[in-house]
């Protein structure tokens, strides 16, 4: 079996730590892996939302397309063994985009996410 990960996708888990609220979709890896095993795509194409996030590095996704909740999505390690990275970020539970070369702060400064005092 051979596994490739994609490295121009923020990855839930290796990237950032699994938060409910993140909207996320399936990685390359993921569906490379349903591909082998001949399982179909949960996500019907399109984005999900995380609802749950267990200890054992696995969440479970409320996926838009099909407004099924589906669980056990690997998402970094656990016991000391490398996991798969399943889940993609596409907004975080703040609604802010991962940075890309046409939305990265220019200044080098990062805007705060507190309110003003």
């Amino acid at each position: 079996m051979s596994v490739t990960v994609v490295t121009s996708e923020r990855l839930v888990g290796r990237d950032m730590q699994a938060r409910i609220g993140m909207t996320v979709k399936l990685t390359e890896q993921a569906m490379e892996r349903r591909r082998e095993n001949g399982r179909q795509d949960p996500s019907k194409g399109g984005t999900g939302t995380i609802v749950k996030v267990h200890p054992n590095w696995t969440v479970d996704v409320m996926w838009h397309n099909t407004k099924r909740v589906r669980v056990g999505y690997a998402c970094g390690t656990a016991a000391g063994k490398v996991r798969a990275f399943h889940l993609a970020l596409v907004v975080d539970e703040f609604g802010d985009r991962p940075e890309t070369e046409w939305n990265r702060c220019k200044t080098g400064v990062l805007p705060s996410r507190a309110p003003f005092v």
